[in-house]
């Protein structure tokens, strides 16, 4: 997808962020939800989190919680109006970092993250095999990726074909296509969950 395409989408994103949470169903119920996944989620005590497609920042709790005080967040979104809306919301934290990027061309530090999360963002992607090769890099030797999404692929595929909007397109692969991709990025995967209700992949880099 060009340049222009994906300006498109990321203004998109920009303009639904006021009462973004609301707009989406991040409830109490979701939270909920999201704590349980966060069971599975392997962040530690200090550990540098890198947050793809932060959105409002619904993440930022649980992964504080994991971290405590002395970890990091590198928040990134290419929709501006998404880190405003994360930065107002959650003023608490002093250890958040902000950027407003595509994950693709993203210059992030080599070997700078222990865990990287893409949640609810992955389909949103265009050019899913670069995007993991950043990801790639960006982690520590052993370091984890979770890619996690409030639905199976294939009920989140058919809410967005039925979506009159740029993302109408973006489809989350199936899971031979995903695992092949994450694979050739270098990635292990350790755990793939495809359910009602939830789809959740952990993968190890290397």
């Amino acid at each position: 997808m060009s340049a222009d395409s994906r300006a498109v989408k990321a203004d998109y994103f920009h303009g639904l962020a006021p009462g973004w949470d609301e707009k989406v169903g991040n409830n109490d119920a979701r939270r909920r939800k999201l704590r349980r996944v966060f069971d599975m989620i392997g962040i530690r005590r200090g550990d540098r989190v890198l947050d793809v497609g932060c959105g409002c920042g619904v993440l930022f709790p649980f992964i504080e919680e994991k971290t405590g005080p002395d970890g990091n967040i590198l928040a990134m979104d290419p929709a501006a109006g998404m880190i405003e809306c994360a930065r107002e919301l959650h003023r608490q934290f002093g250890n958040i970092e902000y950027r407003v990027d595509f994950i693709e061309d993203a210059a992030l530090p080599e070997g700078g993250f222990d865990v990287a999360l893409c949640y609810a963002v992955l389909p949103h992607i265009d050019d899913i095999p670069r995007s993991l090769g950043a990801l790639f890099r960006c982690l520590v030797p052993g370091g984890l990726l979770y890619i996690f999404h409030p639905d199976d692929t294939r009920t989140l595929n058919k809410f967005h074909a039925g979506l009159n909007a740029p993302v109408k397109h973006d489809m989350l692969p199936e899971e031979d296509a995903l695992r092949k991709l994450l694979e050739d990025a270098g990635f292990s995967v350790l755990r793939y969950i495809d359910e009602p209700g939830l789809n959740f992949l952990e993968c190890r880099k290397g």
